[in-house]
């Protein structure tokens, strides 16, 4: 076995270099192709493995020739042209949705598929709460007399929606394939009740144009038009189910409906007129946090153990960036700027516009990536403790690690 340095990944969060222990194959015939944002989590492996980063949006078909695993996040697009005359056979995906992934030629070419459901569900659900948390406290209105609806109830849905429940909101569910194959075990409303009765409405539905539900361009003007005036509109799904140029008309007819969109048509390539304009700018991070990059990778290593067949492995980490938790320093801090210091949303989004500022239409790929890197090392609740007075974030803590 030998260490190898790998050069142009990302550092750890608190600033420190990242090994990963690799082992040095004689053929070069076991190459693990690895998205670099990714590499850090994998574990030691016990049979000849090569571990090779790659920046995930540009990867190409010439980087794959030596390569029989591929690990991607969203930002890869996973397809013929990318594979037709690669050694690629399994792909492993850290995401729940597969809309970036060719699932039919896979299947033509007997390629072996893998994700990670649910891994970043925690993750999203802090997003989505902090969000409505700071909707609350710009607009005035009582976090718990806030009715929401919830659009979609799967790993992240069900999550948000008992999270919510039991913190005393109100909140009507849209999920109509469950509806359809009793699976929901709840009352189901209509997207128009939704849209008419809610104060917030947030979604969490799969990318699908080819079911009897397609969810492209769900959220329109024809839908949204009944929104309440000062209603929250929040995107942490994919960009394409909200269609933005509706929402830039829905806008211009009710300019106090805000809207908080982490996922945007065309990334990185974004409108940077649209994230000038609306409430929350955030370059897609609602999944992103140390933790759930964890999970997506012991959820995906079963098959690359079984692939290689080796035993399976506990991730490890670099015991300079070891996960273990610290106290996060309250006594001074007010409820808000305890929620400003774990996940400085208001910040993010401030920075977003800035740069959007300097782009008349489209945000340049490279200034979005770089907006969503420097947001990179956000850790979850569990990761603090917080004093005994703060009794809506611990309540909020304890109840995510019971529905984790």
């Amino acid at each position: 076995m030998i260490f190898y340095r790998m050069s142009k990944i990302p550092k750890t969060f608190d600033g420190g270099d990242t090994y990963v222990k690799l082992a040095q194959s004689s053929d070069g015939s076991h190459n693990l192709l690895v998205d670099e944002e990714l590499v850090r989590f994998f574990p030691n492996l016990e049979k000849p493995l090569c571990i090779v980063p790659f920046k995930g949006r540009l990867l190409s078909s010439h980087m794959l020739k030596e390569s029989e695993v591929l690990v991607v996040r969203s930002v890869t697009s996973v397809c013929e042209e990318l594979l037709d005359g690669s050694r690629i056979k399994l792909v492993c995906s850290t995401t729940s949705g597969l809309d970036h992934i060719d699932k039919e030629y896979l299947r033509r070419s007997n390629i072996e598929l893998t994700n990670a459901p649910g891994a970043n569900a925690i993750a999203v659900v802090e997003y989505v709460i902090f969000t409505i948390l700071l909707y609350s406290l710009d607009t005035g209105k009582p976090f718990q007399n806030l009715k929401i609806g919830v659009i979609g109830h799967g790993e992240i849905g069900s999550r948000l929606t008992k999270l919510l429940e039991e913190l005393g909101l109100h909140v009507l569910v849209n999920d109509p394939p469950k509806k359809k194959f009793q699976k929901l075990n709840r009352e189901h409303f209509s997207l128009e009740q939704l849209v008419s009765e809610c104060d917030c409405l947030t979604v969490h539905v799969p990318l699908d144009n080819e079911t009897e539900y397609p969810t492209i361009n769900l959220l329109d003007y024809e839908l949204l038009k009944g929104i309440k005036d000062e209603a929250l509109i929040i995107n942490s799904s994919r960009g394409n189910i909200l269609k933005e140029s509706d929402l830039l008309v829905l806008l211009k007819k009710k300019p106090a409906v805000k809207v908080a969109l982490d996922c945007w048509i065309n990334e990185p390539k974004i409108d940077a007129s649209l994230a000038r304009k609306i409430w929350q700018s955030t370059p897609h991070i609602a999944g992103a946090t140390l933790e759930s990059k964890i999970r997506a990778v012991q959820k995906i290593m079963p098959a690359i153990n079984n692939y290689f067949g080796v035993a399976n492995n506990d991730i490890v980490s670099n015991k300079k960036n070891n996960l273990d938790k610290i106290e996060i320093k309250t006594i001074d801090l007010d409820f808000k700027k305890i929620v400003d210091v774990v996940l400085p949303l208001k910040n993010i989004s401030e920075n977003f516009k800035r740069k959007s500022k300097q782009n008349i239409s489209k945000l340049l790929p490279e200034d979005f990536d770089d907006l969503r890197t420097s947001s990179l090392g956000r850790r979850e609740l569990s990761y603090y403790r917080f004093s005994e007075n703060q009794v809506v974030l611990n309540k909020i803590k304890r109840l995510l690690t019971e529905i984790a």
